[in-house]
């Protein structure tokens, strides 16, 4: 099966490492919480070629029956993914910056578009949304009509509901939940250090 082929493809490239880790919420909201004992890493995708072969395959998959007229990628993570994506449909891709420019035409939006156009919205993971908002706020700011977010990985820590209260559908190709089962089922990490990430998850 496909999906597994990329899940399976996705530990072996280290995008999906366990250990103890310093996670963003540490940085910000929380910097006395626990170390993670589980590191989603898609940025590495695109240093292996099958990796990167297969997670294009399942965004394609994926996103076909959703109507949209461009894509836009949350830098930087899934950057270059979404402009492979983007080749592959013959579609325009687009980025929405957040800060505007001080220099040049100043734009907020890198690539060209016309207010109005449909966004389908692309980022490599979710947890609180936080990117995903501020990405959304800048496009429609440009005029633009946002309507869906596609991830490959949910990490379910709330972002699907806070997306949801926002007006704004989510689509997932993996929940963490079902990445480790998947890996726990297949012997490619121990049930012990599921249920460890189980609990710190809270899932």
């Amino acid at each position: 099966m496909r999906r597994d082929q990329c899940a399976d493809a996705l530990f072996r490239a280290g995008a999906v490492k366990f250990g103890a880790f310093r996670l963003t919420s540490h940085e910000t909201t929380n910097p006395d919480a626990p170390l993670s004992p589980i590191c989603i890493d898609l940025r590495v995708v695109r240093s292996d070629p099958l990796a990167r072969t297969l997670v294009v395959d399942e965004y394609q998959q994926f996103v076909r029956p959703i109507p949209f007229d461009v894509l836009a990628d949350v830098p930087t993570a899934a950057t270059p993914i979404v402009a492979i994506l983007a080749d592959r449909l013959g579609v325009p891709m687009i980025t929405p910056r957040g800060l505007e420019k001080t220099h040049g035409l100043g734009a907020t939006i890198d690539g060209a578009f016309e207010p109005g156009q449909r966004v389908l919205v692309i980022d490599d993971l979710i947890t609180r949304a936080d990117s995903k908002l501020e990405a959304i706020r800048c496009l429609e700011a440009g005029g633009l009509v946002v309507t869906d977010v596609v991830v490959l990985v949910d990490c379910q820590q709330g972002g699907r509901e806070r997306l949801r209260e926002a007006g704004y559908n989510l689509h997932v190709r993996y929940t963490i939940s079902e990445l480790l089962r998947y890996y726990m089922e297949t012997g490619q990490i121990k049930e012990e250090k599921g249920h460890e990430v189980f609990r710190y998850l809270g899932i």
